[in-house]
């Protein structure tokens, strides 16, 4: 795979995380992350993966998601891809409506030719 052919994938993959979060659709989010994937919030709250699955399908729901100026750089089977999130949420215990834009750095690992995410971190704007 060239570098140019990783940097489309991982944006694929990344802008399907972005629909699927807002389907609700945590089989297929599953299928996104890595196993070991580290989830490292915003607030500084980090989940692994079956914290990260949970929250999102038992705490938050997603009303948008969508990345601004994703920038992707490619080392092998590694790649850091950083840039500006900005999502809607509702909090399904209290049904309270946040916007949280913040600027992430995300690192995807490729095997067996497939790009999972395996960190995450947010950082508020």
């Amino acid at each position: 795979m060239s570098e140019q052919q990783a940097i489309t994938a991982i944006i694929e993959r990344e802008n399907l995380r972005c629909r699927v979060l807002v389907a609700g659709d945590i089989a297929q989010l599953s299928e996104l992350v890595d196993d070991q994937v580290v989830h490292i919030h915003a607030t500084g709250q980090t989940d692994d993966k079956p914290a990260y699955l949970k929250l999102v399908s038992e705490a938050i729901r997603f009303l948008r998601v969508e990345r601004k100026g994703l920038e992707v750089r490619v080392y092998g089977d590694l790649a850091i891809a950083t840039g500006r999130l900005v999502q809607d949420i509702e909090l399904r215990a209290s049904g309270e409506r946040r916007e949280m834009d913040v600027v992430t750095t995300q690192v995807w690992s490729c095997r067996q030719g497939v790009w999972r995410q395996v960190s995450f971190q947010a950082t508020n704007l």
